[in-house]
């Protein structure tokens, strides 16, 4: 099973390739189960992600999810529905 924390590592090499500047991911955050992630530069210019546990309350706008193409994991577009419910479901890939 993919951690929060490996989809997190996932997300910033998929933004990295698509050209995504480290100044524009630093500071993202992301919920996975009850832990928030924070993306963040250390002194070496590497990214370290910060996690935290607790309670999580989000609330979504339902109008964000009618892209049926888009990973809503880590925001990659595709040109079908299967390669976009592949993207991020296997830690492996």
């Amino acid at each position: 099973m993919t951690t929060g924390l490996e989809l997190v590592n996932k997300w910033i090499e998929k933004n990295r390739e698509m050209g995504l500047p480290d100044e524009a991911m630093e500071g993202t955050k992301f919920v996975f189960g009850d832990m928030l992630y924070t993306i963040r530069k250390n002194g070496e210019g590497r990214f370290h992600v910060d996690s935290s546990q607790g309670k999580i309350v989000i609330f979504r706008d339902l109008k964000q999810y009618t892209d049926e193409l888009t990973c809503r994991i880590c925001g990659t577009e595709y040109d079908n529905k299967i390669d976009t419910i592949r993207c991020c479901t296997n830690g492996d890939e």
